[in-house]
Protein backbone atom coordinates (compact mmCIF):
# COMPACT_ATOMS: atom_id res chain seq x y z
CA UNK A 1 0.00 0.00 0.00
CA UNK A 2 1.42 3.15 -1.19
CA UNK A 3 0.22 6.75 0.26
CA UNK A 4 1.12 9.53 -1.95
CA UNK A 5 2.20 12.85 -0.67
CA UNK A 6 -1.14 15.20 -1.00
CA UNK A 7 -0.61 18.05 -3.13
CA UNK A 8 -1.18 21.23 -2.35
CA UNK A 9 -4.63 22.74 -4.46
CA UNK A 10 -5.48 25.74 -2.13
CA UNK A 11 -3.84 28.79 -4.10
CA UNK A 12 -7.13 27.75 -6.28
CA UNK A 13 -9.63 28.75 -4.24
CA UNK A 14 -8.35 31.65 -2.43
CA UNK A 15 -11.35 33.74 -1.40
CA UNK A 16 -13.71 31.00 -1.09
CA UNK A 17 -16.65 31.68 1.60
CA UNK A 18 -15.50 29.20 4.63
CA UNK A 19 -18.31 30.05 7.13
CA UNK A 20 -21.02 32.96 7.34
CA UNK A 21 -18.79 35.34 4.86
CA UNK A 22 -15.48 34.40 6.53
CA UNK A 23 -12.91 34.20 3.11
CA UNK A 24 -10.29 31.38 2.80
CA UNK A 25 -7.74 33.38 2.53
CA UNK A 26 -4.07 30.83 1.57
CA UNK A 27 -1.46 32.91 3.51
CA UNK A 28 -3.53 32.51 6.84
CA UNK A 29 -3.46 29.16 6.80
CA UNK A 30 -2.67 27.04 9.86
CA UNK A 31 0.49 28.92 10.63
CA UNK A 32 2.54 27.70 7.75
CA UNK A 33 2.96 24.55 9.11
CA UNK A 34 3.53 21.80 7.08
CA UNK A 35 0.54 20.42 6.54
CA UNK A 36 0.72 17.83 3.27
CA UNK A 37 2.93 15.87 5.31
CA UNK A 38 1.08 15.84 8.45
CA UNK A 39 -2.00 14.49 6.20
CA UNK A 40 0.56 12.03 4.57
CA UNK A 41 1.14 10.75 7.77
CA UNK A 42 -2.40 10.76 8.78
CA UNK A 43 -3.38 8.32 6.25
CA UNK A 44 -0.42 6.00 6.52
CA UNK A 45 -1.52 5.75 10.12
CA UNK A 46 -5.24 5.55 9.56
CA UNK A 47 -4.80 2.84 7.45
CA UNK A 48 -2.07 0.83 8.91
CA UNK A 49 -4.19 -2.36 9.52
CA UNK A 50 -5.78 -2.39 6.23
CA UNK A 51 -3.63 -4.88 4.68
CA UNK A 52 -4.07 -7.66 7.10
CA UNK A 53 -8.17 -6.99 6.51
CA UNK A 54 -8.44 -5.74 2.87
CA UNK A 55 -10.25 -7.92 0.73
CA UNK A 56 -10.39 -8.32 -2.48
CA UNK A 57 -6.76 -7.62 -3.30
CA UNK A 58 -4.14 -9.83 -3.84
CA UNK A 59 -0.32 -9.73 -2.70
CA UNK A 60 0.44 -9.53 -6.52
CA UNK A 61 -2.14 -5.78 -6.28
CA UNK A 62 -0.71 -2.65 -4.89
CA UNK A 63 -3.07 0.10 -3.65
CA UNK A 64 -2.36 3.40 -4.05
CA UNK A 65 -3.88 6.50 -1.90
CA UNK A 66 -3.73 10.09 -3.52
CA UNK A 67 -5.30 13.21 -2.01
CA UNK A 68 -5.78 16.77 -3.13
CA UNK A 69 -5.95 19.06 -0.80
CA UNK A 70 -8.35 21.96 -1.80
CA UNK A 71 -9.54 24.05 1.31
CA UNK A 72 -7.95 23.14 5.07
CA UNK A 73 -8.91 26.40 6.84
CA UNK A 74 -8.79 27.00 10.42
CA UNK A 75 -10.24 29.65 12.24
CA UNK A 76 -10.66 31.22 16.15
CA UNK A 77 -12.49 33.92 17.72
CA UNK A 78 -13.19 35.10 21.21
CA UNK A 79 -11.18 34.71 24.46
CA UNK A 80 -12.61 33.32 27.24
CA UNK A 81 -15.22 30.46 25.34
CA UNK A 82 -13.49 30.34 22.22
CA UNK A 83 -15.57 29.72 18.98
CA UNK A 84 -13.71 28.06 16.45
CA UNK A 85 -14.83 26.53 12.92
CA UNK A 86 -12.69 24.97 10.34
CA UNK A 87 -13.15 23.58 7.13
CA UNK A 88 -11.31 21.00 4.72
CA UNK A 89 -11.87 19.70 1.19
CA UNK A 90 -10.13 17.09 0.11
CA UNK A 91 -10.56 14.67 -3.62
CA UNK A 92 -9.41 11.44 -2.79
CA UNK A 93 -8.69 8.59 -4.52
CA UNK A 94 -7.67 4.83 -4.41
CA UNK A 95 -6.28 3.21 -7.60
CA UNK A 96 -5.33 -0.79 -7.62
CA UNK A 97 -2.84 -1.73 -10.35
CA UNK A 98 -3.32 1.19 -12.53
CA UNK A 99 -7.12 1.17 -12.25
CA UNK A 100 -8.95 3.92 -10.46
CA UNK A 101 -11.55 2.61 -8.05
CA UNK A 102 -13.08 5.82 -6.65
CA UNK A 103 -12.33 8.87 -7.03
CA UNK A 104 -14.29 11.50 -4.95
CA UNK A 105 -14.44 14.84 -3.27
CA UNK A 106 -15.19 15.16 0.24
CA UNK A 107 -15.88 17.92 2.47
CA UNK A 108 -16.32 18.28 5.89
CA UNK A 109 -17.05 22.53 8.30
CA UNK A 110 -16.95 21.78 11.90
CA UNK A 111 -17.52 24.49 14.25
CA UNK A 112 -17.62 24.86 18.34
CA UNK A 113 -19.06 27.35 20.35
CA UNK A 114 -17.22 27.29 23.25
CA UNK A 115 -17.96 23.75 24.39
CA UNK A 116 -18.05 20.95 22.11
CA UNK A 117 -19.68 17.46 22.01
CA UNK A 118 -17.48 15.51 19.66
CA UNK A 119 -14.07 16.71 21.37
CA UNK A 120 -14.30 16.10 24.97
CA UNK A 121 -13.45 19.17 27.23
CA UNK A 122 -14.33 23.23 27.28
CA UNK A 123 -12.70 24.59 24.02
CA UNK A 124 -10.86 27.15 26.23
CA UNK A 125 -7.50 26.58 24.99
CA UNK A 126 -4.82 28.95 23.05
CA UNK A 127 -5.62 29.73 19.20
CA UNK A 128 -3.43 27.55 17.78
CA UNK A 129 -4.85 25.00 20.46
CA UNK A 130 -8.41 25.62 19.04
CA UNK A 131 -7.44 25.44 15.25
CA UNK A 132 -5.28 22.86 15.73
CA UNK A 133 -8.44 21.19 16.97
CA UNK A 134 -11.08 22.19 14.63
CA UNK A 135 -9.29 21.75 11.89
CA UNK A 136 -8.19 18.40 13.68
CA UNK A 137 -11.79 17.26 13.65
CA UNK A 138 -13.09 18.40 10.34
CA UNK A 139 -9.63 15.85 8.65
CA UNK A 140 -11.18 13.34 10.85
CA UNK A 141 -14.42 13.90 9.34
CA UNK A 142 -13.52 13.82 5.63
CA UNK A 143 -11.23 10.78 6.22
CA UNK A 144 -13.48 8.85 7.91
CA UNK A 145 -16.02 9.41 5.02
CA UNK A 146 -13.62 8.45 2.20
CA UNK A 147 -12.27 5.17 4.55
CA UNK A 148 -15.74 4.02 4.42
CA UNK A 149 -16.44 4.34 0.92
CA UNK A 150 -12.99 2.83 0.26
CA UNK A 151 -14.30 -0.59 2.49
CA UNK A 152 -16.82 -0.59 0.03
CA UNK A 153 -15.50 -0.27 -3.06
CA UNK A 154 -12.68 -3.08 -1.62
CA UNK A 155 -15.81 -5.30 -0.71
CA UNK A 156 -18.53 -5.14 -3.06
CA UNK A 157 -19.06 -8.01 -5.58
CA UNK A 158 -17.36 -7.43 -8.59
CA UNK A 159 -20.55 -7.06 -10.47
CA UNK A 160 -21.95 -4.27 -8.40
CA UNK A 161 -21.18 -0.56 -8.64
CA UNK A 162 -21.63 2.22 -5.86
CA UNK A 163 -23.28 5.19 -7.31
CA UNK A 164 -23.77 8.27 -5.97
CA UNK A 165 -24.15 12.09 -6.85
CA UNK A 166 -26.43 15.12 -5.58
CA UNK A 167 -30.24 16.29 -6.94
CA UNK A 168 -30.30 20.20 -7.40
CA UNK A 169 -32.56 22.60 -8.41
CA UNK A 170 -31.67 24.26 -11.95
CA UNK A 171 -32.40 27.97 -10.81
CA UNK A 172 -30.98 28.27 -7.06
CA UNK A 173 -28.22 25.06 -6.74
CA UNK A 174 -30.40 24.61 -3.86
CA UNK A 175 -30.49 20.30 -2.58
CA UNK A 176 -33.41 18.92 -3.56
CA UNK A 177 -35.21 15.60 -1.94
CA UNK A 178 -36.17 13.40 -4.41
CA UNK A 179 -36.96 10.04 -5.66
CA UNK A 180 -34.23 8.21 -7.85
CA UNK A 181 -35.44 5.19 -9.27
CA UNK A 182 -33.12 2.85 -11.57
CA UNK A 183 -35.38 1.29 -13.74
CA UNK A 184 -36.28 -1.74 -14.61
CA UNK A 185 -34.96 -3.04 -11.49
CA UNK A 186 -37.52 -2.14 -8.84
CA UNK A 187 -35.00 -3.00 -5.74
CA UNK A 188 -32.95 0.20 -7.47
CA UNK A 189 -34.56 3.18 -5.75
CA UNK A 190 -33.13 5.57 -3.17
CA UNK A 191 -34.61 9.00 -2.11
CA UNK A 192 -32.12 11.40 -1.39
CA UNK A 193 -31.86 13.46 1.59
CA UNK A 194 -32.93 17.34 2.74
CA UNK A 195 -29.06 18.30 0.98
CA UNK A 196 -30.08 16.05 -2.00
CA UNK A 197 -27.38 13.47 -1.53
CA UNK A 198 -27.85 10.11 -2.37
CA UNK A 199 -25.36 6.61 -2.72
CA UNK A 200 -26.81 3.67 -3.63
CA UNK A 201 -25.40 -0.26 -4.87
CA UNK A 202 -26.66 -1.62 -7.67
CA UNK A 203 -25.43 -4.41 -10.24
CA UNK A 204 -23.93 -3.52 -13.51
CA UNK A 205 -26.56 -3.21 -15.94
CA UNK A 206 -27.78 -1.01 -18.60
CA UNK A 207 -30.48 1.63 -16.88
CA UNK A 208 -33.01 3.68 -17.53
CA UNK A 209 -33.14 6.39 -14.35
CA UNK A 210 -35.85 8.20 -13.24
CA UNK A 211 -36.02 11.33 -11.07
CA UNK A 212 -39.07 13.03 -9.23
CA UNK A 213 -38.99 15.58 -6.58
CA UNK A 214 -42.29 17.47 -5.94
CA UNK A 215 -42.31 21.00 -7.24
CA UNK A 216 -39.93 19.95 -10.50
CA UNK A 217 -40.21 18.41 -13.70
CA UNK A 218 -39.17 14.58 -13.58
CA UNK A 219 -36.43 13.77 -15.40
CA UNK A 220 -34.82 10.61 -17.06
CA UNK A 221 -31.81 9.78 -18.45
CA UNK A 222 -29.87 6.18 -20.01
CA UNK A 223 -26.99 4.57 -18.02
CA UNK A 224 -24.87 2.03 -18.76
CA UNK A 225 -23.09 0.66 -15.38
CA UNK A 226 -21.64 -1.76 -17.31
CA UNK A 227 -19.66 0.47 -19.33
CA UNK A 228 -17.62 2.13 -16.15
CA UNK A 229 -14.49 1.21 -15.50
CA UNK A 230 -14.58 2.38 -11.78
CA UNK A 231 -16.25 0.77 -8.48
CA UNK A 232 -18.08 4.32 -7.51
CA UNK A 233 -19.67 6.32 -10.14
CA UNK A 234 -21.17 10.10 -9.22
CA UNK A 235 -24.10 10.84 -11.50
CA UNK A 236 -25.90 14.47 -10.39
CA UNK A 237 -28.85 15.87 -11.69
CA UNK A 238 -29.99 19.23 -11.66
CA UNK A 239 -34.16 19.48 -12.00
CA UNK A 240 -36.13 22.31 -13.93
CA UNK A 241 -38.71 23.75 -11.57
CA UNK A 242 -42.29 23.59 -12.42
CA UNK A 243 -43.58 26.75 -14.19
CA UNK A 244 -45.66 28.39 -17.16
CA UNK A 245 -43.59 28.56 -20.36
CA UNK A 246 -40.81 25.33 -19.62
CA UNK A 247 -40.84 22.96 -22.63
CA UNK A 248 -40.21 19.52 -22.13
CA UNK A 249 -38.56 17.54 -24.81
CA UNK A 250 -39.95 13.81 -24.83
CA UNK A 251 -36.95 12.37 -26.25
CA UNK A 252 -37.66 8.61 -26.25
CA UNK A 253 -41.23 9.51 -27.66
CA UNK A 254 -40.80 7.85 -31.35
CA UNK A 255 -42.81 6.74 -34.20
CA UNK A 256 -42.62 4.08 -37.23
CA UNK A 257 -41.35 6.31 -39.98
CA UNK A 258 -44.58 8.67 -41.80
CA UNK A 259 -46.71 6.65 -39.52
CA UNK A 260 -48.69 7.62 -36.46
CA UNK A 261 -47.55 4.35 -34.95
CA UNK A 262 -45.83 4.37 -31.70
CA UNK A 263 -42.75 2.69 -30.84
CA UNK A 264 -42.75 0.26 -28.15
CA UNK A 265 -40.01 2.11 -26.56
CA UNK A 266 -42.29 5.18 -26.02
CA UNK A 267 -43.98 3.82 -23.28
CA UNK A 268 -42.13 4.36 -20.64
CA UNK A 269 -41.68 8.38 -21.01
CA UNK A 270 -45.17 8.66 -21.78
CA UNK A 271 -46.33 6.55 -18.18
CA UNK A 272 -43.75 9.26 -16.91
CA UNK A 273 -45.57 12.04 -18.46
CA UNK A 274 -48.80 10.41 -17.12
CA UNK A 275 -47.23 10.30 -13.31
CA UNK A 276 -45.88 13.82 -13.23
CA UNK A 277 -49.64 15.13 -14.32
CA UNK A 278 -51.19 12.99 -11.77
CA UNK A 279 -48.97 14.36 -9.18
CA UNK A 280 -49.50 17.79 -10.31
CA UNK A 281 -53.15 18.21 -10.82
CA UNK A 282 -52.88 21.73 -11.80
CA UNK A 283 -50.89 21.74 -14.42
CA UNK A 284 -52.30 22.01 -18.32
CA UNK A 285 -50.12 21.18 -21.05
CA UNK A 286 -49.91 21.60 -24.62
CA UNK A 287 -48.40 18.77 -27.13
CA UNK A 288 -46.03 19.93 -30.00
CA UNK A 289 -45.24 18.02 -32.81
CA UNK A 290 -42.29 18.37 -35.25
CA UNK A 291 -41.12 17.27 -38.15
CA UNK A 292 -37.85 17.40 -40.45
CA UNK A 293 -38.20 19.19 -44.03
CA UNK A 294 -37.76 16.32 -45.98
CA UNK A 295 -41.59 15.45 -47.20
CA UNK A 296 -44.05 17.13 -48.38
CA UNK A 297 -44.95 20.35 -46.07
CA UNK A 298 -48.44 20.35 -46.28
CA UNK A 299 -48.29 16.57 -45.38
CA UNK A 300 -46.23 16.95 -42.64
CA UNK A 301 -47.87 19.44 -40.72
CA UNK A 302 -50.92 16.69 -41.53
CA UNK A 303 -49.07 13.76 -39.85
CA UNK A 304 -47.13 16.28 -36.88
CA UNK A 305 -50.96 17.02 -35.84
CA UNK A 306 -52.00 13.37 -36.01
CA UNK A 307 -49.28 12.44 -34.07
CA UNK A 308 -50.00 15.07 -31.04
CA UNK A 309 -53.94 13.74 -30.99
CA UNK A 310 -52.26 9.83 -30.74
CA UNK A 311 -49.95 10.44 -27.34
CA UNK A 312 -53.16 12.86 -26.09
CA UNK A 313 -55.52 9.63 -26.47
CA UNK A 314 -52.89 7.81 -24.79
CA UNK A 315 -53.08 10.10 -21.48
CA UNK A 316 -56.34 9.87 -21.72
CA UNK A 317 -56.60 6.51 -21.64
CA UNK A 318 -54.53 6.79 -18.76
CA UNK A 319 -56.30 8.97 -16.98
CA UNK A 320 -55.54 12.65 -17.47
CA UNK A 321 -58.53 14.79 -17.95
CA UNK A 322 -58.54 15.93 -21.79
CA UNK A 323 -59.18 19.33 -20.76
CA UNK A 324 -55.77 19.39 -19.10
CA UNK A 325 -53.90 18.64 -22.57
CA UNK A 326 -54.21 20.49 -25.79
CA UNK A 327 -52.62 19.71 -28.54
CA UNK A 328 -51.01 21.07 -32.25
CA UNK A 329 -48.74 19.86 -35.01
CA UNK A 330 -46.35 22.26 -36.43
CA UNK A 331 -44.74 20.27 -39.41
CA UNK A 332 -41.20 21.04 -40.18
CA UNK A 333 -42.60 25.26 -39.45
CA UNK A 334 -39.83 25.45 -36.04
CA UNK A 335 -36.60 23.60 -36.51
CA UNK A 336 -34.30 23.61 -34.26
CA UNK A 337 -30.87 22.70 -36.06
CA UNK A 338 -30.09 22.59 -39.57
CA UNK A 339 -32.18 20.22 -42.03
CA UNK A 340 -28.89 19.77 -44.31
CA UNK A 341 -27.92 16.75 -42.09
CA UNK A 342 -29.11 13.70 -40.65
CA UNK A 343 -28.08 14.69 -37.15
CA UNK A 344 -29.58 17.96 -37.57
CA UNK A 345 -32.79 16.44 -39.15
CA UNK A 346 -33.26 14.14 -36.27
CA UNK A 347 -33.40 16.84 -33.68
CA UNK A 348 -36.18 18.42 -35.57
CA UNK A 349 -38.04 15.16 -35.69
CA UNK A 350 -39.43 15.54 -32.04
CA UNK A 351 -42.23 15.67 -29.21
CA UNK A 352 -42.84 18.02 -26.87
CA UNK A 353 -44.78 19.84 -23.53
CA UNK A 354 -44.97 23.03 -22.99
CA UNK A 355 -46.65 23.87 -19.73
CA UNK A 356 -49.20 26.38 -20.27
CA UNK A 357 -50.96 26.55 -16.67
CA UNK A 358 -49.18 25.59 -12.91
Amino acid sequence: MTVSLPTDERNKFYGEVVYRKKKNHYIEDFFGSPMMVEIQNKIKSDLSGLKSKKKNISAQQELMINTSVEVFYPKLEGFIKAKSFAKVRLVMSAIVNASVLIKKKYESLYVTNGSDNEFEGDISMTVEDGENVTVGMALRKCLDQFYSDLNQVLTINENSIIVYGKVTGSKRGEGVIATISFRPDARYTVVSGPGGSYQLVIAKAKYNIQTVASGFMSYQEDFDAQASMMKMQEIDFKLQPIEAGRVVSLRNVLFQVGTTNLLQESFLELDDVVTFLKSNRKVKIELQGHTDNRGNAAKDLELSQQRVEVIKAYLVANGITSGRIKGRGFGASKPIASNSNEEGRKLNRRVEFVIIKN
